[in-house]
């Protein structure tokens, strides 16, 4: 069975005013990267790094993100949120290949915190498992992308 080294490269940023996320990346279940996102916007903290991947093979690019806990989000009398912590994907290539709009294609699973997810619950507000078209995370959780190798055979088979 053939394999094939692939180069990731991930622009992530972060939305803070105390402590910055927490980041760890995988490919399945093996980390490549982990460590605190501080880049902003226009200045995004850019991660490199290469895997190798075995042909006929599904894979998961899972980026985890954590260190947020209920004093990184600042909410007033009314409920509005002041101050937060988020977690921001801007971009992500695959051997030089900018994902576009396929990184939508990622699956966000949130780790609701307590007491807020019973509180929600309680008012009758049903809060989702997971969620597709996801750039920005604000709850500590799990961003997930699934494909296959060969690379280039699974890009064409989903760029339309």
């Amino acid at each position: 069975m053939g394999t094939e080294k692939l180069k990731f490269k991930l622009e992530l940023y972060a939305t803070m005013w105390d402590q910055p996320p927490h980041v760890e990346i995988l490919v399945n279940d093996k980390l490549l990267f982990a460590g605190d996102i501080i880049g902003t916007e226009n200045k995004p903290d850019v991660i490199v790094f290469e895997h190798e991947l075995e042909e006929d093979t599904e894979y998961s690019l899972k980026i985890k993100r954590s260190g947020k806990n209920v004093k990184q989000t600042l909410i007033n009398d009314k409920g509005d949120i002041l101050k937060d912590q988020l977690l921001h994907i801007k971009n992500i290539e695959i051997d030089e290949i900018d994902l576009g709009a396929l990184v939508y294609e990622g699956v966000y699973s949130p780790q609701y915190p307590e007491p807020w997810a019973s509180q929600q619950k309680s008012a009758g507000t049903e809060l989702p498992e997971s969620f597709k078209n996801v750039t920005q995370m604000g709850h500590n959780g799990e961003w997930q992308l699934s494909f296959k190798s060969p690379f280039y055979m699974w890009l064409l088979e989903n760029l339309y």
